[in-house]
C-alpha cells in the first residue's frame, strides 16, 4: 500500500488544506530516513504532522496537531490501519482539530 499517496490525497482533499496561508511538506522514505513518510503543515494559527512509520518492527500511522492559541495539543496512532481505516481516520482527525481550532478562535 503506498501509504504516502493515501495521506496526501486525504489531506488535500480535506478542507483545512485549503486555507491560504497553509505551508505544508511532503517527506518519502529515503536512505537517511527508511521507516517514515508522511506531511507537515502549518500556518499562524495551527501546526501538525502525519506520518507513516513501516518496517519489520514496526507499522502504524501517527498524527499530531498543534493549536497556538490556547495551547491545545492532539495527537492519535492507528497501529496497522487498512487503506479504508486510514482515509477516515484521517479525515475525522483533522474534522474534530478544525472544529477545535474555530471554537478556540
Amino acid at each position: 500500500m503506498d501509504y504516502l499517496k493515501i495521506i496526501e490525497r486525504t489531506y488535500y482533499s480535506h478542507k483545512i488544506a485549503k486555507s491560504s496561508s497553509l505551508k505544508s511538506a511532503t517527506f518519502k522514505k529515503t536512505d537517511k530516513y527508511p521507516t517514515s513518510e508522511g506531511i507537515k503543515f502549518e500556518n499562524t494559527d495551527f501546526a501538525g504532522e502525519i506520518f507513516y512509520y513501516a518496517n519489520e518492527e514496526m507499522d502504524y500511522c501517527e498524527m499530531s496537531f498543534l493549536i497556538y492559541n490556547g495551547e491545545k495539543y492532539d495527537a492519535k496512532v492507528i497501529n496497522k490501519p487498512n487503506e479504508s481505516e486510514l482515509r477516515n481516520a484521517i479525515s475525522d482527525f483533522l474534522t474534530i482539530n478544525l472544529t477545535e481550532l474555530k471554537n478556540v478562535g
